[in-house]
């Protein structure tokens, strides 16, 4: 892999991650027209690693504060305090999130080979592309009416939240546009569906970072040192620069042009599948 190929994979996955049209999708389709072949998913994971580095720079005061309650809370535990979950926000928000990543993390580890040998399937994608423009749609329609914030956030809330993260393992299936379609159908508003979207994705990074990281080490024997260094880099900067974009159009913009999109791109690929597929 060249450097202007890693910069290149670098820059689909920071942007493509937390804008909503799949970055697992866009990383296929890439690799596909630049016939990138070797180590594709273990480089795949170290980019997504870059994008956690972004998510934790956009909403360093929501995840310092919940990683200080956490400690303050293991510190209230082992002096008969208790957890005090019902009385401090962040606590409750730790809970939520662990409960949220919970389906997620079970069929990551049981189905891997199977999401891993879709990563090649670029007709998969571009149905999960067709599928993602819906869910978009659907998320601009349930989001117009909700006003509920992060604090209304339960347990069986977060699960049902983490359902349909679980949903957007598959390639092609936006996982920041369908966990924020789960967080709307809980009730949150568009901000906050979106924020509890990104930080669903820190320990659903990290446990794929975790369960790749032999394959990382050889990605990274392999393609050498320089190309992933770029690429790393790349997806930091427009990672964190897409998240502030995404979340200025949640506010004060539509969804809908990112559903078009993804349409539009599925339907050029699937006319144009023997070229993709050399």
């Amino acid at each position: 892999m060249s450097i202007i190929e890693a910069i290149i994979l670098g820059f689909v996955q920071g942007a493509a991650e937390f804008l909503p049209i799949s970055s697992s999708g866009h990383l296929v389709l890439t690799q596909a027209i630049f016939g990138i072949t070797e180590n594709n998913l273990a480089f795949d994971v170290l980019l997504h690693l870059a994008t956690l580095f972004a998510v934790i720079a956009a909403y360093h005061e929501t995840v310092f504060g919940l990683i200080r309650e956490f400690f303050l809370m293991i510190a209230d535990i082992f002096r008969g305090r208790g957890a005090r979950i019902r009385d401090i926000t962040y606590r409750k928000y730790i809970f939520c999130i662990v409960v949220g990543c919970i389906p997620a993390g079970i069929v990551g580890v049981l189905f891997d080979d199977l999401f891993e040998s879709m990563f090649s399937n670029v007709t998969m994608v571009c149905v999960m592309l067709i599928v993602t423009g819906f869910v978009l749609l659907a998320a601009e329609r349930i989001g117009m009416r909700n006003t509920k914030g992060i604090d209304s956030l339960t347990l069986p809330k977060s699960f049902v939240t983490g359902l349909f993260q679980m949903c957007a393992i598959m390639p092609g299936l936006t996982r920041s546009g369908t966990t924020m379609l789960g967080g709307l159908c809980v009730g949150l508003k568009k901000e906050d569906a979106l924020e509890f979207s990104f930080m669903l994705s820190l320990p659903t990074i990290l446990g794929s970072v975790v369960l790749k990281i032999g394959d990382i080490a050889d990605a990274i024997r392999e393609i050498s040192i320089v190309p992933v260094l770029a690429g790393f880099v790349t997806a930091l900067v427009v990672g964190y620069l897409s998240i502030q974009l995404f979340r200025k159009v949640v506010r004060d913009g539509s969804l809908m042009s990112f559903a078009a999109y993804c349409w539009l791109l599925a339907t050029v690929v699937i006319l144009n599948l023997d070229k993709v597929i050399k």
